[in-house]
């Protein structure tokens, strides 16, 4: 008898275990079809089945082991018990607990609006949506209404979603078609609404393709549907994509990226690469290749017969999105023809098409052997940045033959090293090269070879920047202390201290630097130095790098800031901008421009300085206006220019960032720039972010210049990423 009570207890274990909960759809399909059937609640307020469906399994497997049970008690002499009587289905269905319920809301009210405790009241939202019952969809649907018009309210919704709540439809419906409802919430209503069954899922189907709903509405609607997974969702687009206009058919086709192994959907895709307009038929052509469908490759030939001429750069981005996944030499040609065209979307399209190329020995080959040497530099540079993420055994070849450019002295072979640097560089055997570049005795072998060493942050230039402290070129000497600063070495603290008293500006302030970071300490001359160093250098250990990430230059008691960057150089160039998004108003003063703002920072900045600082303002909207050719000392006369100049800044048209930066390093006697701004890039030479950086960092690798960046009004990717690149400060001005 012990063994079978041994075995019941058993039984009642393993079904009291968590069962597999059905999907949302077939709770929703049982909760339209029987309104007064409860779900099955899960998470942290029911880790087992419920007790309503575990109670009658219990009684069915106990009924199960009656015979044996009775034997046994027989035996013993003790009357066997009569199992219970099945239950009834109303019992069977009954919703959960009423304190499963209360006790979630009870645990989310307790967080609630707690900033403190913002994580908590995450998890409690969560576990809250976990519990299927009709007290916490009431709730749900009071909060959301607290919350409307906030970013709390997407929170709730996904709660909401987390069973199938058919009670709900009504509030998410008028949240999907809500004029202010953000894009997020739209979207996250879209995807629960999705989720209550084939008849909510097909009207939100007919959302997608009704041209008279609001384009905002129907967009979530897409895009809920293809983040949804379901087959019956994306085959039921097919319909929609087939009866769009040709606009509307390739926003649509854009959209549907993810949508991937829907037979119907690849059937419309090779449907519309041999008969839509060239920009769907390339779109549908890049997502078969992406996806490898069987046909991509038959496709391809039937596309490329279609370009007689070269496309439209958006028709480019997406054939060389797509042709890297053929992997056939024989269109290896075709992906540099398409990757030559002007514009910055193909430039993207290049640079994410990296990782796939990288993947293709043969294609890496042709890049290297072919793409790089061809004469049209668009054709070279597209193979660059298809090369961006090659593995270290495929650019060895490359490697090797820069390596031998070099030792011939070859005129092109400086250029090669550092266009090709950042693919170089995946090969450790550069490092070598690097270093015997900043060994050299020619300048621009020097500054560049270091320059490459210092990106990369390999110390092996150490002995060859210790050297070249003594340099006449102000470049090199400030490359090298960063270039210290960053590898430090014991031995370089003697040629440092050599150096104090002998620099100024903001070559004073990287030797300072330098120095801390090297000893953890400060002195306030050579002298001091000299006798510091006397005292410490047997047996001397560099401070731990945490202990000095605080330190730097001395500053000299130098309280000049511009925007709360301090100015230390001696040789300047502030960059404004006068756009005309420069009229946006500042503060509580609705007169008081960003214009104005930033004019009154720099006269300021301006009266503060001293007259033997040198600098030059460089005011920019669509056109650039220069103060003067060249840099001046803030003298009399110069100083009071420069200060009527700053007066009458107009405002102007476009934002003209790459055009600014090219003038002002054009003046050879500039070490610092401080660059003003409150937009993107919208006119010059060069507009695109990364196209920007790339030139920049071709000027910054021999001109050394920092470029100290404020944004006003915006948090500037381009700008964050400039100063970092050229060793400055970003200040974001609200």
């Amino acid at each position: 008898m012990g063994a079978v009570l041994a075995m019941s207890e058993q039984a009642q274990m393993r079904c009291q275990r968590p069962r597999a909960q059905p999907s949302v759809a077939a709770i929703s399909r049982q909760a339209e079809e029987s309104p007064g059937a409860s779900g099955v609640a899960a998470g942290r307020y029911n880790c087992c089945a419920p007790a309503t469906l575990a109670k009658p399994v219990r009684r069915h497997f106990l009924s199960f082991l009656f015979p044996t049970a009775c034997l046994v008690a027989g035996l013993a002499g003790q009357e066997p018990v009569e199992p219970a009587p099945p239950p009834s289905p109303a019992e069977a269905t009954a919703a959960p607990a009423p304190d499963r319920a209360a006790r979630a809301i009870a645990d989310y009210e307790a967080v609630r609006g707690d900033k403190e405790k913002a994580a908590q009241e995450r998890r409690a939202l969560i576990w809250l949506g976990e519990v299927d019952s009709p007290e916490v969809t009431d709730y749900l649907l009071q909060e959301l209404k607290r919350v409307a018009g906030s970013t709390a309210a997407l929170g709730v919704v996904e709660a909401i979603g987390r069973v199938a709540r058919p009670a709900a439809r009504a509030e998410l419906t008028a949240l999907l078609h809500g004029k202010r409802t953000i894009p997020a919430l739209r979207t996250a209503a879209a995807g629960v609404l999705l989720r209550l069954g084939d008849r909510a899922m097909d009207e939100i189907l007919q959302l997608a393709g009704d041209a008279g709903a609001t384009p905002a509405a129907r967009d979530a609607a897409v895009q809920a549907l293809v983040a949804s997974g379901l087959d019956r969702a994306w085959r039921g687009l097919v319909p929609v994509l087939l009866a769009a206009d040709e606009a509307r058919r390739l926003e649509l086709l854009r959209r549907c990226d993810a949508v991937r192994g829907c037979v119907p959907f690849d059937n419309a895709r090779v449907d519309f690469v041999r008969k839509a307009t060239l920009p769907v038929a390339a779109c549908a052509f890049r997502q078969l290749a992406a996806a490898g469908h069987a046909r991509a490759k038959d496709l391809t030939v039937d596309l490329l017969e279609r370009l007689l001429e070269d496309p439209p750069a958006a028709v480019a981005v997406d054939l060389v999105g797509g042709l890297p996944f053929i992997r056939d030499a024989d269109f290896y040609p075709a992906l540099l023809r398409f990757g030559a065209i002007a514009g910055a979307p193909v430039q993207r399209a290049l640079r994410a098409a990296a990782p796939v190329v990288a993947k293709d020995p043969a294609l890496l080959e042709y890049l290297i052997t072919k793409g790089l040497d061809d004469e049209r530099p668009a054709v070279r540079e597209a193979s660059r940045l298809l090369l961006s993420e090659a593995p270290a055994e495929a650019v060895r070849p490359l490697v090797e033959r820069v390596r031998a450019e070099l030792r011939a002295k070859k005129k092109k072979a400086l250029d090669a090293a550092e266009g090709l640097h950042e693919i170089l560089a995946r090969d450790p055997s550069w490092r070598a090269d690097l270093a015997g570049l900043a060994a050299s005795n020619d300048l621009e072998r020097r500054l560049l070879g270091l320059a490459l060493l210092l990106e990369i942050d390999a110390p092996s230039g150490i002995g060859p920047a210790q050297q070249s402290l003594g340099s006449k070129q102000w470049e090199l000497r400030s490359l090298c202390y960063r270039y210290l600063t960053r590898c430090r070495d014991v031995t370089s603290i003697p040629f440092l201290i050599a150096r104090v008293g002998k620099e100024e500006g903001r070559l004073q302030q990287e030797l300072d630097a330098a120095l801390f970071a090297h000893t953890g300490t400060r002195c306030w001359s050579k002298k001091e130095w000299e006798k510091w160093w006397s005292g410490k250098q047997q047996g001397f250990v560099l401070p731990n790098a945490a202990t000095i990430q605080s330190g730097g230059g001395s500053g000299g008691g130098n309280t000049i800031a511009y925007h709360d960057i301090p100015v230390v150089s001696a040789r300047l160039c502030f960059l404004v901008d006068r756009s005309g998004s420069m009229s946006a108003t500042v503060g509580t003063d609705k007169k008081f421009t960003r214009l104005d703002a930033a004019k009154e920072q720099l006269t300021a900045v301006v009266s503060a300085l001293p007259a033997e600082v040198r600098c030059n303002l460089i005011v920019y909207e669509t056109d650039i206006f220069q103060l003067w050719k060249e840099l001046r000392p803030l003298q009399d006369d110069h100083k009071k220019d420069m200060l009527q100049a700053i007066k009458r800044i107009p405002l102007g048209g476009g934002t003209n960032i790459f055009d600014a930066l090219e003038t002002a390093y054009q003046d050879p006697d500039v070490d610092t720039i401080y660059l003003l701004t409150d937009g993107q890039p919208s006119a010059g030479r060069l507009r695109d972010p990364e196209a920007i950086l790339d030139e920049v960092r071709h000027w910054h690798r021999r001109r050394q210049i920092i470029v100290h960046c404020i944004a006003i009004g915006l948090d500037s990717d381009l700008l964050r990423r400039l100063a970092a690149l050229t060793g400055g400060s970003y200040k974001q001005v609200k």
